[in-house]
């Protein structure tokens, strides 16, 4: 177990043996203070101690657990000596005066909690200072923080509440050591700040992913310095701090140590920045509203007197008036001082679709505002149009989704935005592509009918070109088969005419031949008429169904429910079948099919699947394709490679 983990493990068993012994004292001696005490204890004192041994564990190199556990440990004993205090005080009150050195010792034990926060500011994150120019402050700061609290225990100042009776055990201090001790005050202070400031040059010298960190720890720590401003408002007000002050300084208490945890073990949990403006936005937006309710409650104090229920009514109205444009304006200055991207970005988005309905911008133009405003020339913004795998750009080319933040609308993915480089943090991006989903989904939807129109017309073309070469075959066919044989036998007629009374020619031998070559060019012509549309569907899909298959040499399990259908959703479906069935024959190597049709909820489901070899695949721009699109069906085909075909065909057939 590494020095740091074992440090933060036991400041862990410590505070919680001290909070352990302050639940029982105030338990036993449950006044106002022991409680007010033992409440701040827990809120701030195991939250500190558990996180900090939980980084000390993630990171068991890092110093910052074990300080974090110290902020815990110095909060635990400065409020169990008050507890302590207190308990005494309601249980043994004749023992206080014989403690009297005890309570100088420890009157200003606080400034380890000081001590604690401002180391924890000097080693944050990584667990270094920031350089080696700094290495002389922690020791500096520690022994006057030593010297302070030795110097305070001759102050000459009476002791809090419980022990304002007791009087000081020791005489004050020499006037140099007086003055000396008040150097060390200031120089410590000092300290305190410059590990503050130690935070700025470290954001200055930091990346991405350190800056975020310290942005978590500078969202808790502005509660620091608002504490004292709202504990001036208050006095002003009411005459003393009331529970808004003591609520914001218990929160930075809280805060401390919680974003202490987020920040070194998942800063990328939430974006930072949006709740650093939310949070100097509502802060100001409360301090204005609190100045606001002052100064009109002075003013209608002295219009009306200082107990006027009128003042006070009007002073909350002008509060309630103000909120909505005080927030709106303090969030849009905030976001320009603060988050100067986001604030551009949303604001590119907003005025795009404004643009878009008024006709002055495309939808399309959307990456490039986006490449624009978020300083990454690399965007890329991808789209889910159906058809297609994957994403594809507004031009057609395939976005890889890798890194990507997907684009969601109601609840369905319908793109992604994928930054070009780590400049621009998957947060923002989330909240930018929320922002801008509806340009999205207009611009998937106009690629999707973009597309539909183009198969559309490749689906005529091919139609026409299917017309057009069905009409050659079918005058090929007849030229060179039931033609020839109509014109020989019309010849042999004429020839058997002729010759009918000089017994020249045997009449009956071409009469038979006329007979066959007439029976001949009859097939021909079924043959030919059935390519148009087979005869079979004349009884029906299931009787012509059950006729195909019969020709297939391989065994076929039918399963076929149909009742009269529209003549060319039969037709279409007998197309599917045969064809579906001849591959399935001539290169699936199949040893069994199974054909099902069945009408279901005004449509007609085929399935036509085998146990073959599998890896065939159907285009789309087949004239089954065709056929199946034309009445406004679905045509799939699912083929694994060792696990046979199975392809699927819907055609709607309500009646």
């Amino acid at each position: 177990m590494s020095g740091p983990r074992r440090v933060a493990l036991a400041t862990c068993l410590v505070t919680g043996v001290v909070l352990a012994v302050a639940v029982v004292l105030a338990a036993r001696a449950p006044v106002t203070g022991a409680l007010i005490n033992l409440g701040i204890a827990l809120s701030v004192a195991p939250a500190a101690a558990v996180l900090g041994l939980v980084i000390a564990r993630r990171r068991p190199r890092n110093v910052v657990g074990p300080l974090l556990g110290l902020l815990g440990l110095t909060t635990a004993l400065n409020a169990g000596r008050d507890i302590a205090w207190w308990y005494l005080a309601e249980r043994r009150p004749d023992a206080l005066p014989s403690l009297d050195w005890l309570a100088a010792l420890a009157d200003q034990s606080a400034v380890w909690i000081f001590v604690a926060v401002a180391l924890l500011l000097l080693y944050f994150p990584d667990g270094k200072v920031p350089g080696p120019r700094w290495r002389w402050i922690p020791p500096t700061l520690v022994a006057c923080a030593a010297i302070d609290h030795i110097g305070t225990s001759f102050d000459t100042m009476p002791f809090r509440a419980p022990l304002q009776d007791i009087p000081r055990p020791w005489s004050p201090l020499p006037l140099p050591l007086q003055a000396a001790g008040l150097v060390v005050f200031v120089l410590e202070l000092a300290l305190v700040l410059v590990c503050a400031a130690s935070l700025v040059v470290r954001f200055r010298r930091s990346d991405q992913v350190r800056r975020a960190q310290i942005k978590w720890l500078a969202l808790a720590g502005m509660a620091i310095p608002i504490y004292p401003l709202a504990c001036l408002l208050e006095i002003l007000l009411w005459g003393r701090p009331l529970w808004v002050s003591a609520a914001i300084g218990l929160a930075g208490l809280i805060g401390i140590p919680v974003a202490t945890a987020v920040a070194m073990l998942r800063h990328d949990l939430y974006d930072v920045d949006k709740a650093l403006a939310a949070t100097v936005t509502y802060g100001l937006v409360s301090a204005t509203l609190i100045g606001i309710y002052a100064v009109t409650s002075v003013i209608g104090g002295v219009l009306l007197g200082q107990e006027s229920t009128v003042a006070a009514a009007v002073a909350t109205a002008v509060c309630a008036v103000a909120l909505s444009p005080l927030r709106t304006r303090l969030q849009r200055g905030v976001d320009r001082r603060l988050y100067p991207i986001r604030r551009a970005a949303l604001a590119a988005v907003d005025a795009l679709s404004r643009d878009a309905r008024s006709g002055d911008a495309r939808p399309e133009q959307l990456e490039g505002m986006l490449r624009t405003a978020l300083r990454d020339p690399g965007l890329r913004v991808g789209f889910q149009v159906p058809g297609t795998e994957g994403y594809v750009d507004t031009g057609g080319d395939r976005v890889d989704p890798a890194g990507a933040v997907p684009v969601e609308l109601g609840g369905r993915e319908i793109g992604v935005i994928r930054p070009g480089s780590g400049a621009v943090r998957p947060e923002l991006l989330r909240q930018v592509g929320g922002a801008a989903a509806t340009l999205v989904e207009v611009v998937r939807l106009r690629l999707e009918v973009a597309q539909a129109l183009r198969e559309v017309e490749s689906s005529r073309a091919r139609l026409v070109q299917a017309g057009y070469s069905e009409r050659r075959r079918l005058e090929r066919d007849l030229h060179d088969g039931a033609q020839q044989r109509l014109a020989s036998l019309g010849m042999a007629f004429r020839l058997a005419q002729r010759h009918l009374g000089d017994g020249s020619v045997d009449v009956n031998a071409v009469l038979d031949q006329g007979v066959a070559e007439l029976g001949t060019a009859l097939a021909e012509l079924r043959r030919i008429a059935h390519g148009l549309r087979p005869g079979r569907l004349d009884d029906g899909l299931g009787p012509a169904l059950t006729e195909l298959v019969r020709t297939v040499p391989i065994k076929i399990d039918l399963d076929i429910r149909t009742d009269p259908l529209p003549d060319d959703v039969a037709t279409t479906a007998y197309y599917v079948v045969s064809e579906a069935l001849t591959n399935a024959v001539k290169h699936a190597t199949a040893e069994r099919i199974v054909l099902s049709v069945c009408r279901s909820d005004g449509q007609l489901l085929i399935s036509v699947s085998d146990d073959g070899r599998g890896g065939a695949t159907l285009s789309q721009r087949s004239s089954i394709a065709d056929r199946v699109a034309a009445l406004g069906g679905t045509l799939r085909v699912d083929s694994p490679l060792g696990a046979g075909t199975k392809v699927e065909a819907v055609l709607p057939c309500a009646s």
